[in-house]
């Protein structure tokens, strides 16, 4: 394969946007120094004449830049031992260590920058590295930058095995004894999360970190399991998985009620008759099976949580940055065992660092294609998002959606990972008015869309198409609302409605839960099959939530069906990879292109629309192609409105908006903000009846409206 000097530099973090570099972020479009692509720029205001302040702050920045290396984090040993790289990579490294390229970094206002760490090799043998990257560190602090340092979560055989022997001992082994490789590279293979001594070293990773380099952020890599058959059956996972179904089902009436067997003890794992069978799964009807993919989830989950309570304990300051990606339309607790909502109160900032997610309109299918979903997820368990920036469709849903935790490790959003060396208009803009209208806000929701462990765990594909076009709906006709997992259910009576769509598998408590819900004067609105099973998967005689109907001060609202706009279901695309070079291939299953709206998208919207007896917070005429976040901040009383225009090669023509009011005083001013102008603008705006309406200027990517 050959390599082009621009992809090893995006590898490197060379150009502009690459927080990690692939195959963490993926290599930057927009080259520091180098001209703005025409993909990246959504085209200028008729009549528009000169650069904005923004565009001037940037092309100065790029000037300024130009022919920096930037820091990235990946030693040099990995990429020689990996391939794939030019002949000069050394003399990159020796230019991007040395003092003088930090210091141009520094003297274009660069905050942050991640560092090579450890990645696995073993400390003693990557000491040296570490010790040049200390330099580097100290260098960096004394320019006022944060430092964050990369923590691999694989263990390099031919280095660290020499080093340490024992480690070996560490491995994980998949049903036929074997270990379990980082995908073709099979020099690196995966630790048993269940392994203390495996933890216990890293964090002496950790304290060396904290003690030596004063770290304001750890980013820990490759949190995440291989999918089946390699999931790991060494004697401690197999005796943690035990333990656990024992905690879960202690008496004999309990075990014989879950697996028909008096004894959690008599339980086998199972086992595949071939590498290739896990792929024809379409459901988890097998109760071991159902368990299993549970504690597989808390297993990562507990190994993570470890990690970060030991970085804590030595400096609760600082950040701690896990890479376990977002919510997808497909299974990933099967896939790759990992559930967010295990990680709540136990990360900082989440990394998505994914293939053909990023933001953009299907150029086969038109559908309508974000990481709007994880974003969502992320505000509502309280963590940041790590993404890249150089594109602004992608850069402008961060800034509308990201949440940012307050937390002194953590550079603000616009100057740390992904974005603290892409140097466009869009993210000058953001700069300026990060402090002022981008921290401290919580956005308002007017609907929930509910997942339940055991929907979206034990149906491999299925569940997630109701769910995944329910979510559409709501992002493209711009209605107000929330992700919620079933272990935030107490939230949902501060919601108008609450969708329940592909949510098979209900508990008794969920479907009381739901019911008092509408009892107590919300909407629940039930799609397709929702409540046909159990929380253990086991068929209903009847539908857990019967048919549409009056339900004390409130009501049930049935959506037989959510009617598939697209073809049928197809492979995952190429350029698809939820963890580059590492997932093993996947069954059928629903991925972006097939995100089109569905046939009765409007049918849907007009059912949201009448469960909010009150009216949406928000309503705009704006074509099905923008995107909208409503927000409120509390500490100076405003409701803050970003609209976002993914038709990048086409402008937005002036559209009206009605916002409800958030805040009992009167409105004063409404303002409009966009990196196309140099200043705001003030709009005229009514306000009756508690909701404001005005129109919003013709815009390209983004406006963002502020009602004070």
């Amino acid at each position: 394969m050959t390599i082009s000097r621009r992809r090893l530099m995006g590898w490197m973090g060379v150009t502009g946007g690459a927080a990690l570099g692939a195959p963490w972020l993926g290599a930057a479009q927009v080259a520091a120094g180098g001209p703005l692509s025409e993909d990246n720029v959504a085209p200028a205001a008729n009549g528009a004449a000169g650069l904005t302040r923004w565009a001037r702050s940037a092309q100065k920045k790029r000037e300024q830049t130009k022919g920096v290396v930037w820091t990235t984090h990946e030693p040099i040993d990995f990429l020689l031992r990996r391939g794939e790289h030019e002949a000069d990579i050394e003399e990159h490294y020796v230019t991007m260590l040395s003092p003088a390229n930090i210091q141009r970094m520094a003297d274009a206002g660069v905050k942050w920058g991640r560092l090579f760490f450890y990645k696995g090799f073993g400390l003693e043998y990557e000491r040296p590295a570490m010790e040049q990257g200390k330099k580097v560190a100290d260098q960096m602090h004394k320019l006022g930058m944060k430092v964050s340092l990369y923590m691999g979560g694989t263990m390099f055989t031919e280095t660290l095995y020499r080093e340490l022997p024992e480690a070996k001992d560490w491995e994980q082994r998949d049903q036929w004894n074997r270990p379990v490789p980082y995908g073709a590279q099979t020099y690196r293979h995966y630790a048993c999360p269940n392994e203390p001594k495996y933890r216990a070293y890293l964090k002496r990773a950790i304290k060396i970190g904290v003690e030596e380099f004063h770290v304001d952020e750890f980013a820990f890599d490759n949190i995440m399991l291989q999918a089946e058959p390699k999931s790991c059956h060494c004697p401690r996972c197999v005796t943690a998985f035990h333990a656990m179904v024992k905690r879960m089902y202690p008496t004999k009436e309990a075990a014989l009620r879950r697996f028909g067997l008096p004894d959690t003890d008599w339980l086998s794992l199972h086992e595949w008759g071939t590498e290739a069978e896990p792929e024809s799964v379409t459901s988890l009807s097998d109760p071991v099976l159902q368990e299993w993919v549970r504690f597989r989830c808390e297993s990562l989950a507990g190994y993570a949580n470890d990690l970060y309570d030991a970085v804590k304990a030595l400096d609760p300051k600082v950040a701690v940055l896990f890479n376990i990606k977002g919510v997808y339309s497909f299974n990933r607790y099967w896939t790759n065992a990992v559930y967010q909502p295990l990680y709540a109160g136990k990360i900082d900032l989440m990394a998505f660092d994914t293939g053909g997610y990023d933001e953009h309109i299907d150029a086969q299918t038109g559908a309508l294609v974000s990481q709007i979903r994880s974003y969502k997820m992320a505000r509502r368990l309280e963590t940041g998002c790590e993404d890249a920036f150089a594109n602004d469709v992608r850069a402008a849903v961060h800034m509308a959606f990201g949440y940012q935790k307050p937390v002194a490790g953590l550079a603000p959003a616009p100057l740390g990972s992904g974005a603290f060396n892409t140097f466009t208009p869009m993210m000058e803009f953001f700069r300026e008015y990060n402090d002022r209208y981008y921290t401290g806000v919580d956005n308002v929701a007017d609907v929930a869309v509910l997942r339940t462990w055991a929907s979206m765990a034990y149906s491999v594909s299925a569940a997630y198409v109701p769910t995944t076009l329910m979510e559409q709906v709501l992002i493209q006709y711009k209605v107000p609302w929330d992700l919620l997992f079933e272990e935030q259910i107490d939230r949902i009576g501060k919601y108008s409605a609450v969708i329940v769509a592909g949510q098979e598998c209900l508990s008794n408590s969920q479907i009381t839960a739901l019911l008092a819900y509408a009892r107590a004067g919300g909407t629940l609105i039930v799609v397709g099959n929702s409540g046909t099973f159990n929380e253990w998967r086991e068929t209903r005689s009847k539908p857990a939530l019967g048919t549409a109907r009056s339900e004390g001060k409130g009501r049930v609202v049935v959506i037989p069906e959510v009617l598939r706009g697209d073809k049928l279901a197809k492979v995952a695309g190429a350029n698809e990879d939820p963890e580059p070079g590492a997932t093993t291939t996947r069954d059928v299953h629903m991925n972006p292109p097939q995100w089109v709206l569905p046939k009765n998208a409007e049918e849907i919207y007009k059912t949201v629309v009448s469960a909010t007896p009150a009216g949406l917070s928000l309503t705009a005429e704006a074509p099905l192609t923008t995107v909208m976040e409503l927000q409120k901040r509390a500490g100076s009383q405003e409701v803050i409105a970003h609209f976002i225009n993914f038709e990048t090669k086409k402008r937005v023509g002036a559209f009206a908006v009605s916002v409800r009011k958030q805040f009992p005083a009167p409105v004063k001013s409404v303002t409009c903000f966009s990196p196309e102008g140099d200043e705001p603008v003030k709009l005229e705006f009514a306000e009756a009846g508690g909701v404001v309406k005005f129109s919003v200027p013709e815009m390209g990517v983004y406006s963002m409206v502020v009602v004070g």
